[in-house]
């Protein structure tokens, strides 16, 4: 029997053919209706992350953009400007260290430091071993921090392969030491090359030069008398022909009698 299927207007009578073709006509149509559908709510999904990920994006960016350094050691490269010097470890009192940089003195209330020295805490290393000393202040560029600028105290190492720094090959060469006995030093040289030319040594306190003096020789002991008991420092220009001009210096503080210090070169 032949289906009716009921349209306004008309009534018209189907062949099994034609009901056939026409059920094919509905399922595409609503495959296709459901496709849409489903592409249609595909693209919302993908529209929303889209906006999701945008927005984590542009938060993570303000995040980034509003986190500011808390510290000046933590403020990148660019941002700092660094310089070395050489000092020495002069005298430890439990885990304090007191340090002597001579290329650091500065000049205070109208008088110029013989030595500029810094208090170390927590300190590991011992009296006589030189330091690198690194001061580190923040460019106008940088973020704010506070405070704008520091200091930094690094051991030497014998090891070329270490992360800490190495002294200069000169330092296996060359050798400055002071012995100071009651009122009296011993100034010793000695260059194990023999490549020194002249050594020129001063030797002063805060009042007045104590001992001025210039030697042609790559070893040499002088004896330097009746030395007040407050602190003084003891300066070389060595010319070496290997080298070149070196810079050495002794920093003894006031009641060091009955000691030995070692001395530190720079170039």
């Amino acid at each position: 029997m032949a289906a009716v299927i009921l349209v306004p207007s008309a009534i018209k009578v189907f062949s099994p053919s034609s009901i056939n073709a026409l059920e094919d006509k509905i399922d595409k149509v609503t495959s296709d209706h459901a496709s849409n559908t489903t592409t249609s709510a595909l693209n919302k999904v993908i529209g929303g992350g889209e906006k999701l990920v945008n927005t984590l994006n542009s938060s993570l960016s303000q995040q980034s953009s509003t986190t500011q350094p808390s510290s000046l050691y933590e403020l990148s490269p660019q941002y700092v400007t660094k310089q070395n010097y050489t000092g020495q470890v002069f005298a430890k009192n439990g885990n304090t260290c007191d340090i002597s940089v001579p290329d650091m003195a500065q000049m205070i209330n109208g008088q110029q430091e013989l030595t500029h020295i810094i208090e170390l805490n927590q300190c590991t290393m011992n009296p006589g071993e030189p330091v690198q000393v690194t001061t580190i202040t923040a460019n106008p560029n940088a973020p704010v921090v506070n405070p704008s600028s520091g200091i930094q105290v690094t051991p030497y190492s014998s090891n070329t392969d270490s992360n800490l720094p190495t002294l200069p090959p000169y330092y296996n060469v060359v050798q400055l030491s002071a012995q100071n006995q009651g009122n009296n030093v011993v100034i010793n040289y000695q260059d194990s090359t023999g490549n020194t030319k002249s050594v020129t040594v001063t030797m002063k306190n805060n009042d007045k030069v104590l001992f001025s003096g210039t030697f042609y020789s790559s070893k040499f002991s002088t004896d330097v008398k009746d030395i007040p008991n407050t602190p003084h420092i003891i300066e070389m220009t060595v010319d070496n022909s290997v080298y070149g001009t070196l810079h050495a210096s002794v920093y003894a503080p006031s009641n060091i009698q009955n000691s030995t210090i070692s001395g530190i070169f720079t170039r």
